[in-house]
């Protein structure tokens, strides 16, 4: 079985190759280390590379190669950020794609063991605030944004109720005691503030929206 191979996106210093033993010891793990440009070339016939990131000490790498290698393989490589300061936040996280483990510089050797055991079964080794964080920011994107009532006046929304029981102008104005050609007119306010094209589509937003037109006996009816 081959070994998982682990890059260490981080300059070279006695603290660094204690990490790179640990995981070799630890985890089983082959580790590479990637401190400069010409060292990206680990990554090459690499599939899902991980590559653990110390974010408080980034190697002296021009952007342009990140953005390369990210745009290139955007679905492929996972990263897993080291040494996380107390103001990481999620917009800080979502900088970085396909992030699956955060770990701060707080983080003990053992619960970095824990949790990097849990990333590579596949799973997400995150800070609970900052998991809530990311919880209601999905939750706020999936939520439907908040449509504000249309302004149809009483008399237009008169004319909409009626005409999801009536089957004419005439009928709408018999029932209202006005001309025709004034429901026309108020149809063709109501067509345009509620975008629909015809009566049909008329019918099926007021069935939808109507209900939510709170009645006032101040209103005046025009």
């Amino acid at each position: 079985m081959l070994k998982q191979t682990l890059f260490l996106v981080m300059k070279l210093s006695i603290q660094s190759r204690a990490i790179s033993d640990f995981l070799n010891s630890n985890l089983g793990c082959e580790t590479l280390f990637i401190s400069s440009e010409r060292e990206l070339s680990h990554l090459e016939n690499t599939s899902n590379p991980l590559l653990l990131v110390d974010v408080a000490d980034l190697p002296n790498i021009d952007e342009s190669y990140w953005d390369s290698l990210f745009n290139e393989n955007i679905n492929q490589v996972h990263t897993v950020l080291l040494n996380t300061s107390q103001n990481f936040k999620k917009r800080d996280l979502l900088d970085w794609p396909n992030c699956c483990g955060v770990f701060p510089k707080s983080c003990t050797l053992e619960l970095l063991e824990r949790g990097m055991k849990k990333i590579l079964a596949g799973e997400c080794w995150l800070p609970r605030t900052m998991m809530s964080e990311l919880l209601q920011h999905y939750r706020k994107d999936e939520l439907p944004p908040e449509q504000q009532p249309v302004s149809l006046t009483r008399r237009e929304r008169d004319v909409l109720k009626l005409l999801t029981t009536c089957n004419s102008n005439i009928d709408i104005a018999n029932a209202l005691f006005v001309s025709e050609h004034t429901v026309k007119s108020h149809l063709y306010k109501v067509f345009k503030k509620t975008e629909v094209k015809n009566r049909i589509q008329a019918v099926n937003w007021a069935k939808v929206h109507l209900h939510k037109y709170k009645k006032s006996s101040n209103e005046i009816k025009l």
